[in-house]
């Protein structure tokens, strides 16, 4: 007899059920960082399905950037990209997590010496979220051969003490910061711990200025770091100081002796330059210095930084909200997305009628516009506690922080040069506004 041909199982059903094969997908993320290593345009993540491309990059080079990374693999593993993972708490699990993925390499490259003939490779795991998906990328770069390096007799200069590059790189998530600056910085944290106990909010960036030839204030640092906090330093040039000189390299030895010690204190670090420098009230600024002496210096300090090995590093170039008949175009002072990792922007509540649009919403258009995606920090905010509408200005900071998807921002506690009450003790109201719009916050 004929035998009929094999028909197939019925489908199980239940916890026995077959499970469907995993769909493989090719490349499911390209996405745009300026914190690549100088001389590499394009990488693939360790599991290879995104591709990290340095940001401002012409159509031409960044279509060339990307076939270079395709034809040196041959295959890309399955990821797929969970629209769960938007969540905000998964995202900064993954940031922390990336964090101390990037320690462990940095740990594990201290055991290639600085004269090892092989050449050293350190990746760095960083998060990149955005929209409903997120990508994992690796920044891969190698171990740069400073001219600075060798003194008169062979041995190392002072600011080259170490030729082994340090990745650390802060978590790019919405608001995710929330910082203080206290006039007695550096030299004390205490008020900083005083100002978090106030507000019943952990801090996690310390701001403090620092004049020019000032060391860097490593005490504080560590303080910081003790407290789960990064510090975040303000270097301005003095009377005696000229900008034009920084960019010749007239002062190369006390910022190789600078970058040395942010070198040696080996965790995150945020350090802007002539903060402000669009508006015409400081002397690196409009109206005293031409915009390419002071992107000029301002490159020349990133690159001084990074021949160290510093790429802990987070560089934050700040400028003032824009104000009519007081600052200038912000596009003229921006040295490029190569050598700034975050845009700082300075505005105040001055009048009652103040709100987070009519202060901040203009000048975040403008940096938007600027070429590269860059991440946004309100660096320096604060309002007036002599006006009745503090407690509402406080509450809309808040708003205005979530709803433009910026980084956070940083408390002015202080006296205003102007007689300004910028500080929130002995307002009750205040602080009352500030501790429930942070609970919110995360």
């Amino acid at each position: 007899m004929t035998l009929p041909p094999p028909q197939p199982a019925a489908p199980r059903r239940g916890r026995h059920a077959d499970r469907a094969p995993a769909r493989l997908l090719g490349i499911t993320r390209i996405t745009q960082t300026s914190e690549l290593p100088p001389g590499i345009n394009a990488l693939a993540s360790a599991d290879g399905k995104t591709i990290i491309v340095r940001a401002g990059l012409d159509k031409v080079s960044r279509r060339r950037a990307v076939r270079e990374v395709l034809a040196a693999r041959h295959r890309f593993p399955g990821l797929v990209l969970w629209p769960a993972l938007a969540d905000s708490r998964i995202r900064r699990m993954l940031a922390e997590a990336a964090d101390g993925l990037s320690g462990l390499v940095q740990h594990l490259v201290g055991f290639v010496t600085p004269d090892s003939p092989i050449v050293a490779m350190v990746t760095s795991a960083v998060v990149v979220a955005a929209g409903a998906g997120v990508g994992v990328g690796v920044a891969t770069g190698v171990i740069p051969t400073s001219p600075f390096r060798a003194g008169p007799s062979g041995t190392p200069a002072a600011g080259g003490a170490s030729t082994r590059p340090i990745y650390k790189h802060l978590a790019k998530l919405p608001d995710s910061y929330l910082g203080v600056y206290e006039p007695s910085g550096p030299h004390s944290y205490g008020p900083v711990l005083t100002f978090a106990q106030t507000i019943d909010r952990h801090i996690n960036l310390a701001l403090y200025y620092s004049g020019w030839g000032e060391p860097f204030q490593t005490a504080f640092a560590e303080d910081a770091l003790a407290n789960k906090a990064t510090p975040v330093i303000q270097i301005n040039p003095d009377k005696q100081t000229s900008v034009a000189g920084i960019a010749a390299g007239e002062y190369d030895s006390y910022l190789l002796k600078f970058a040395a010690a942010v070198h040696a204190y080996g965790q995150n670090v945020v350090i802007g330059f002539g903060h402000e420098m669009n508006a015409d009230w400081y002397r690196w600024g409009s109206g005293t210095v031409k915009p390419a002496t002071f992107v000029a210096a301002w490159q020349h300090i990133v690159n001084l930084f990074r021949l160290e090995g510093d790429f802990n590093v987070t560089w934050l170039w700040t400028i003032n909200v824009d104000t009519p008949g007081m600052t200038s175009p912000i596009s003229e002072w921006y040295p490029g997305s190569d050598y700034v990792t975050w845009v700082g922007i300075d505005g105040y509540y001055t009048a009652p009628t103040d709100t987070f649009k009519s202060v901040f919403d203009q000048t975040i258009d403008q940096v938007d516009d600027l070429p590269g995606a860059l991440p946004i920090l309100i660096s320096e905010t604060a309002a007036d506690a002599r006006e009745a509408p503090e407690a509402r200005q406080i509450k809309g900071l808040f708003h205005g922080i979530q709803r433009r998807q910026i980084l956070g921002f940083i408390w002015f506690d202080a006296t205003g040069k102007d007689g300004q009450n910028w500080r929130l003790v002995g307002n009750g109201p205040a602080i009352a506004a500030f501790q429930r719009a942070a609970k919110g916050y995360n």
